[in-house]
């Protein structure tokens, strides 16, 4: 999408992300403009196949929350938008930043979730090496983020990471392959 562009967050029901997505596309709320929901999946270790394979499945990145992706300004999408929200019973809210009446997802962490979903909508898994108490990310979505990683679990083959999302920082668990310790 041409700038300017906006990512919106709403809150919503467990497990009626991808319904409110289809649902938003089909209630054509768009006005003329160009409208696209998503909902962010990263990709996980799911176990081994027969072949001994390891197996990867996507889930979602943030649970009950559907972005949207949208040329229409905060005003003309909070007036398009409220009435569909205030008659959805799956939509819980549409986030704001901070305590401001600002909706739409701050400039510079739209920018850092597009980095890190690298234009796909989905999060791949990272690879990468403990040297001694430090992890070096080799390949992936997290090469240069080691900061931001609190925790690793090994056997699950997943890192807690904190970013910041609508002013308030979130951990999310992200796919991370640890091949070897040095």
């Amino acid at each position: 999408m041409q700038e300017p562009y906006y990512w919106y967050v709403m809150y919503v029901k467990s497990n009626t992300e991808k319904r409110v997505a289809a649902d938003i596309v089909r209630a054509e709320l768009s006005g003329g403009y160009a409208l696209e929901p998503f909902c962010p999946e990263a990709e996980f270790y799911y176990g081994k196949n027969a072949e001994r394979k390891d197996v990867y499945r996507k889930r979602l990145l943030f649970p009950a929350y559907v972005f949207i992706e949208t040329d229409m300004p905060e005003r003309e999408f909070a007036r398009a938008f409220s009435t569909y929200i205030y008659n959805s019973q799956d939509i819980i809210r549409l986030l704001r930043y901070g305590k401001t009446d600002r909706i739409a997802l701050p400039l510079e962490e739209r920018q850092r979730l597009e980095f890190l979903l690298k234009g796909k909508r989905c999060l791949d898994r990272s690879v990468g090496v403990i040297e001694g108490d430090r992890i070096v990310i080799s390949c992936g979505p997290l090469v240069g983020m080691e900061g931001m990683i609190k925790h690793i679990n090994r056997h699950s083959r997943t890192a807690t990471v904190k970013t910041e999302l609508l002013g308030s920082e979130v951990e999310v668990k992200v796919a991370l392959e640890i091949v070897s310790k040095r």
